[in-house]
C-alpha cells in the first residue's frame, strides 16, 4: 500500500500488487460495504478501470491501471477518511 497526494493534491492510495482481473471482485465488494452509489459509467481500457462512486457528499475513484494497480482516490477533500477506510478493508482482505 501506498499512500501520496496527486497533482490536484488528492489523497491517492495504491496497491501494487493487485492485478486487473480482481477490479471487478474488490469494486463490488468495496461497493457493497459502504453503499457506495455509482457516479457515471465504468472506463475500461486494455491497461486501465475505473469508475467514480458516492456516497453522501463524498466523491471516491476506484481505479486500476497498469503502473500503479487498484487505487482509491479521494475525489473530493470530505472523501479522505472514507478512502483511508476503503484502504484499510481492502489491505485486510486482498494483500
Amino acid at each position: 500500500m501506498h499512500k501520496y497526494r496527486d497533482a490536484s493534491q488528492r489523497l491517492t492510495i495504491e496497491f501494487f500488487d493487485i492485478e486487473a482481473d480482481l477490479y471487478p471482485q474488490i469494486t463490488q465488494f468495496v461497493v457493497n460495504q459502504f453503499q457506495l452509489q455509482p457516479v457515471g459509467e465504468l472506463v475500461t481500457g486494455p491497461q486501465e478501470r475505473f469508475q467514480e462512486f458516492q456516497h453522501l457528499r463524498k466523491v471516491i475513484g476506484l481505479e486500476w491501471d497498469f503502473w500503479s494497480g487498484y487505487c482509491v482516490v479521494a475525489k473530493t477533500k470530505s472523501a479522505e477518511k472514507l478512502v483511508r477506510k476503503i484502504a484499510a478493508l481492502i489491505e485486510q482482505h486482498h494483500s
